[in-house]
């Protein structure tokens, strides 16, 4: 399975979840004749947003940002490893359990 496919398939299966955590999700691939295609995963909650490029070369640049402007860039070399996959994963999930929080989180 291609790396593309594995982030399509965990977006797939976290459709509930994402739903439950008012996170929106876009899903997006480039054209498969590129020299090094990519996919881009965009999640958006409230003043939050992640934006996810990765590469076929399995190079990935995250970015978690605030309406502030607040950004946290990283740049991940690998994540055709399960060490490198499971660390863009855990990311992923933190931001979905972040708005998954706020929603338990009773307002004032």
């Amino acid at each position: 399975m291609h790396i593309f496919d594995v982030l399509e398939a965990w977006l797939t299966s976290m459709v509930v979840s994402l739903a439950s955590a008012d996170v929106a999700a876009r899903f997006d691939r480039s054209p498969t004749d590129l020299p090094n295609p990519s996919c881009s995963l965009n999640l958006r909650r409230d003043d939050h947003e992640l934006d996810l490029v990765i590469w076929e070369s399995g190079e990935a640049e995250l970015t978690i940002g605030e309406v502030d402007g607040q950004l946290n860039q990283m740049h991940l070399a690998d994540i055709r490893s399960r060490a490198g996959l499971a660390e863009l994963l855990s990311h992923l999930v933190e931001f979905i359990d972040m708005g998954q929080l706020k929603a338990r989180t009773p307002r004032r």
